[in-house]
Formats: structure tokens, sequence, C-alpha cells
């Protein structure tokens, strides 16, 4: 008797989620402006929800119509989701928001799972991230975020964390990611008070980062999952050399910040210089014994490290809120 993909899905998933309360999940994804990524996400979740009573809840920070059409049409195959309007600009904003709404459309939520609206899931990711989640006693757990590059895409793109992430052995590790493939227990909110997310983040980013080390720093267990995927394709404009040196140069910015918060300012400032010279000299030892991908690798370093120094001399971020236009306009 042939057994169909579907079958082995559910048999493999029902096996991993055996013991722990299916009923206490929410996914929230924030969103804007991408209705036809968000629609793909929610196209690619819908299998791994079998099994849950879950909540989904989209925060839809244009406050437009597009993203609530998108979650209308889902609502058809999966009634227990809901779209939400956020007006406040800022990632670490929406995200609050949506642990707000976990609150009242699930009070008793075990997992609040993060995922971005460019995020794809992968067969028995959901499972795979909860089980490892609760083996571990997790208070947050993260999986890995492999990027889907466009063909033809350059040097440093290929090199970048749109291509991929650094990962671990499945496992307690000292920090995460990224808040796309994230799973939050409920539990660690005795230990990190809300709001989970720090709004003063909400512009430059860095509000995963901070929480993060907020867990660890208050004894909290941070876990990985190796074999819980999320893919994210990448879009052309973040790939180009100006976009990548950008986003590495702002990260610096914002991370160093965050560091000096729990690590002082003398350490900070010693591993600033110490990361800026050291990149600089991996550079040009690459650049010198022509190896093209290890030259990429320590030019993105560059960019990251210098922007930890011009952090350190007062100067600010702000890549995730600029001046929005109309929908439609240029």
């Amino acid at each position: 008797m042939v057994t169909s993909m579907a079958e082995k899905h559910a048999t493999r998933t029902g096996a991993v989620t055996r013991g722990i309360d299916t009923a206490g999940l929410v996914i929230g994804i924030p969103t804007f402006r991408r209705p036809e990524l968000l629609r793909a996400l929610l196209e690619s979740l819908l299998p791994e929800l079998s099994g849950w009573n879950a909540c989904v809840v989209v925060a839809d920070n244009d406050c437009g119509s597009d993203a609530p059409a998108v979650v209308e049409a889902f609502r058809a195959r999966w009634p227990n989701s809901r779209c939400i309007p956020v007006s406040a600009r800022g990632v670490a904003q929406v995200r609050n928001a949506l642990v707000a709404e976990a609150h009242r459309a699930q009070p008793n939520w075990r997992w609040l799972v993060m995922l971005d609206d460019d995020g794809l899931a992968t067969p028995g990711w959901l499972a795979l991230l909860l089980a490892a989640g609760e083996r571990y006693e997790a208070d947050l757990v993260g999986g890995p975020v492999e990027g889907m590059l466009p063909a033809g895409s350059g040097w440093l793109a290929r090199n970048s964390v749109f291509a991929s992430r650094k990962r671990w052995p499945t496992g307690p590790v000292p920090l995460l990611n990224t808040t796309q493939n994230l799973a939050i227990a409920r539990k660690a909110l005795s230990i990190t008070p809300e709001p989970l997310f720090r709004n003063e983040y909400g512009a430059s980013g860095g509000e995963d980062y901070d929480l993060f080390r907020r867990v660890g720093t208050a004894g909290g267990r941070i876990v990985w999952c190796d074999e819980a995927v999320v893919l994210e394709p990448a879009p052309a404009d973040r790939l180009t050399v100006r976009s990548l040196l950008h986003r590495y140069f702002t990260t610096g910015i914002y991370m160093v910040g965050i560091d000096r918060t729990y690590d002082g300012a003398a350490r900070v400032w010693l591993r600033a210089l110490k990361g800026l010279l050291g990149a600089f000299l991996h550079a040009g030892v690459a650049a010198l014994t022509g190896r093209r991908d290890a030259c990429a690798r320590a030019v993105l370093s560059v960019a990251h490290d210098a922007g930890r120094l011009a952090g350190l001399l007062g100067m600010t971020s702000a890549r995730y809120v600029s001046p929005i236009k109309p929908a439609g306009e240029a």
C-alpha cells in the first residue's frame, strides 16, 4: 500500500507532538504591504497546523485592506485566524501587539510562535520546534532560517544572512538569530515582564536581540532546534552591495547599544576595536589569497564592526521606520 506524503507528514507530526498541549498555541505574523508573500506563508503553514488547536494572528502595520483580505480567505480553511491593524510604527510595537492579541485570543496560550511574512514553513517544522522547546523546558526556542536567493545573486549576497545564518546543534545555546522562526514559552513572561519587545528598538531593529540577551541574563533557557527549518526568499533589492553594507552597518549600530547595556562600555569598546581590525586583516588576507567567499564575509564584517564603532560614537539608525508613501506610489 502506498502512503501519501500528507499521511507521512501527519503520522510524523502526531508522533512528535504526543505529550504536548496542542491547545495552547498562537502563531503571530507581522506584515506590511506584502500580501503575496503573506498568502504563500499561510499556504505553507496550513499543513503544519493539523492536529493543533492553534490561533493564527496577523498584525497589519499598513492598516490597509490587502492583509485582511488574505487572512479572510485563509479563514475559510483555518477558521481560528484573525488580522489586527497596528497603527504604531516600528517592529517592536507590532510584535508587542501580537503578544497582547495572544492574551485575548488564547488566554491560556503556552507557546507563541513568531514568523515574518516572508517566511515559508517546511514539513514537520512546527512540531519539531515545539517538541524541542518542551524537551529542554525552554523559555525561547529558535530554528534555522535558510535563504532562497534569486539566480545570479552577487558574491556578497551569497555570503550574507540572506543566504544562511549561523546554525548550532540542537540543544541549549546562549543566543538566537532572529524572530523569524521563534517560539516564546508563556513561562518566559515570569522572567521578562511585558512588553517583551522594547519599543525603543522599534525604529532601529534589535528588539529580538535585546530579548535574547535579556532572557539569557535573567537565567532563562534558550534552545536551538536545528531540524525545524523555515525558508525565506530574499528580494533582489535587499541584495545589492549598497543595501547589504547598509544592513550590516546599521545592525552593528543597534547591537553595540544593546551590548553596552549588558556588558558595560569598556568591554564593548574593546570588542568593537578588535573586531574592526580583525575584519580588515581577514579581508586583506582573503583578497591576497584569492578566497572570494572568505573576502565577502570579511567585507560584511568590516561593515558590521564599523557600525559598532559608529554606534559607540553616538550614531543612531531608523532603518525600519521611514516615511510611508501611499500604496502604489513609487
